[in-house]
């Protein structure tokens, strides 16, 4: 029989080992967060809102808020806004929507979107708060123009403004 202090230290170490095993969830680890994205114009609308501009300042812990501010965008139009999972380099410009659940719907409830109307100058901005936990696959704030404009513009695409989220 082993002695009562070699069971003892098996137990501390046994213990220990398992505790790294269980508890929470190791990607919480990886949740939330505070970025900043400056918004460029994308190549598929620079000829049409050239001057076309914004920022978007993202803080995720507990919850996600998401500040916008845009510029050089069409007068008195509403556009969207979302949290994507790409890069502005990729094509489309920004990837996907963020879902909260990779498998779950892209709609209300999933993913993080903003909603606003440019004044008569076309200066627009915008403020959303989420229950939604951004995690390391946010990469990036993208604007969208509404179809209509897209298809007056003659346009390709309707992303006009794409930033790559950067940590704070």
């Amino acid at each position: 029989m082993p002695p009562i202090r070699a069971l003892t230290a098996a137990a501390v170490v046994l213990t220990g080992a398992l505790a790294g095993c269980g508890g929470e969830d190791p990607k919480s680890d990886d949740l939330g967060g505070a970025w900043t994205a400056t918004l460029a114009v994308t190549t598929a609308w620079s000829e049409i809102a050239p001057r076309a501009t914004g920022t978007a300042d993202v803080s995720s812990t507990g919850s996600t808020s998401v500040r916008l501010a845009v510029t050089g965008l069409a007068p008195g139009t509403e556009y969207m806004s979302h949290v994507h999972d790409g890069g502005c380099d990729e094509d489309p410009p920004g990837g996907g929507h963020w879902l909260a659940d990779p498998d779950g719907e892209d709609a209300a409830g999933n993913i993080i979107e903003l909603s606003f109307t440019t004044s008569d100058t076309g200066v627009g901005s915008a403020t959303v708060s989420s229950d939604l936990i951004l995690d390391e696959r946010a990469r990036s704030v993208v604007v969208h123009a509404p179809e209509a404009l897209t298809s007056s513009e003659g346009a390709d695409a309707d992303r006009v403004l794409c930033g790559n989220l950067d940590a704070d």
